[in-house]
C-alpha cells in the first residue's frame, strides 16, 4: 500500500499534462486512475492496487436497485481515465477533466494517504484556508483517531 503526503505546485502544458514530483513518480507503477473527486471540485489520482481495491468495493453495491449506487458507479468510473507516467514523468488530462476541476495553468497535488488529489491553485488555496480547525477536531473525535 502507497501512502502519499505534502503538496507539489505543478503546472499544466499546453497539452493539459503535468509533471509528477519524483518523490511521487518513485512510489507509481504501471496505470494510474484519474477520476473526478465525488465531493469536492477536484480530481483523484490513484494507484492501481487502490484502484482495484476500490473497484472491488463498487462491485458489491446493488447497483441493480439503488439509484445512487448505480450513479455514484457511473461517475466513478465513466468519468475516469486510465494511463501511464511517460519517461519524462508527465501524466495527461483530459479536457472534461481539467474542466469539472477548473484548472488553469497553475494546479497543486496533494498527498492525502492513499491517493493524490490534483487542485487549481486558487480553489486549493480557499479550500485550505477555509478548513476550520473545530471541524478538523470534530471529526477527528467522530472517527475515534488519536494522534
Amino acid at each position: 500500500m502507497v501512502n502519499f503526503v505534502g503538496e507539489y505546485q505543478r503546472q499544466l502544458d499546453d497539452r493539459s499534462r503535468f509533471i509528477l514530483p519524483a518523490k511521487i513518480r518513485e512510489k507509481l507503477s504501471g496505470t494510474v486512475y484519474i477520476t473526478r473527486s465525488p465531493i469536492d471540485k477536484c480530481l483523484n489520482l490513484y494507484t492501481e492496487e487502490e484502484w482495484e481495491s476500490i473497484s472491488a468495493k463498487v462491485r458489491s453495491l446493488p447497483t441493480v436497485t439503488d439509484r445512487n449506487a448505480s450513479a455514484f458507479q457511473r461517475k466513478l468510473f465513466g468519468k475516469a481515465i486510465s494511463c501511464e507516467v511517460d519517461k519524462q514523468g508527465r501524466i495527461p488530462l483530459t479536457a472534461e477533466l481539467v474542466e469539472y476541476a477548473g484548472m488553469k495553468k497553475d494546479i497543486v497535488l496533494v498527498g492525502v494517504n492513499s491517493k493524490i488529489e490534483i487542485w487549481d491553485s486558487e480553489n486549493w488555496k480557499h479550500i485550505d484556508d477555509d478548513a476550520d480547525e473545530d471541524i478538523i477536531i470534530e471529526g477527528i473525535a467522530k472517527y475515534g483517531i488519536n494522534i
